[in-house]
């Protein structure tokens, strides 16, 4: 101990401006843990929405089909004709309501639907 001080009081008198650094000490290893885990959600997290903001429109674009409605057809019809991932026949039938800013499954012979052609 003595050894110690003498070491620490040398180092002072070659750097006199110098401060003793105090030294730090994880007192609770559980709460260091989680913290450090919390820090690291966070952080990630934040990485992945600001990456995410940063995709460009071309990713983001699928391809669609431009289909004329003739007598008789439906949106059930039409999008079980255009359902390629084998999906909800009312989750298509949504995206071409979507797609098409339709409030009601009421088409008229000759209106355009685009159908979008992916799930996403």
């Amino acid at each position: 101990m003595n050894q110690t001080k003498n070491l620490m009081t040398s180092e002072l008198k070659r750097h006199p401006g110098a401060k003793r650094r105090k030294r730090l000490y994880i007192v609770n290893r559980a709460r260091f843990v989680i913290m450090t885990l919390i820090t690291l959600i966070i952080i990630s997290t934040f990485i992945s929405y600001i990456s995410g903001m940063f995709m460009s429109e071309a990713t983001t674009n699928h391809a669609t089909v431009v289909v004329e409605i003739v007598n008789g057809d439906t949106l059930w019809d039409i999008a079980s004709k255009y359902n390629f991932y084998e999906e909800d026949i009312r989750e298509v039938i949504y995206r071409i309501k979507m797609k098409n800013d339709l409030e009601s499954s009421t088409l008229q012979v000759g209106q355009s639907l685009v159908i979008p052609m992916s799930n996403h």
